[in-house]
């Protein structure tokens, strides 16, 4: 038969062993992290932390996603204005001497 104080003992042990200590902790976030404990998991610290690093894990992705997307996104709709700005670009109208040179027509009207 165990003895109950060796039992408490090797209970503290493995508590110990797993544990974590964080310092520097401002006041205001270690109050609303013990109450928010208390309130959503009966005071078990290790699993309200585990639920907020599951939580940062999950922002993140969806931040990486959502980013990757959009900046996807803003690549195929630069690549469509620049293709439209191509085409609405008017061509310039050039003129052949008889000499082989060309020169640019900038506007004017031609007689016909």
């Amino acid at each position: 038969m165990v003895e109950f104080p060796n039992k408490i003992k090797e209970i503290q042990e493995k508590v110990k062993s797993n544990g974590i200590v964080i310092n520097r902790v401002p006041n205001k976030t270690k109050e609303d992290f013990i109450a928010i404990a208390n309130e959503e998991f009966e005071g078990d610290y290790g699993m309200l932390l585990k639920t907020m690093a599951d939580a940062f894990f999950e922002l993140r992705y969806l931040k990486l996603t959502f980013f990757e997307n959009l900046n996807y996104k803003l690549d195929n709709i630069l690549e469509i204005v620049s293709q439209t700005e191509q085409k609405e670009k008017p061509e310039k109208k050039k003129l052949n001497l008889l000499s082989g040179r060309q020169i640019e027509v900038k506007g004017g009207k031609q007689n016909e």
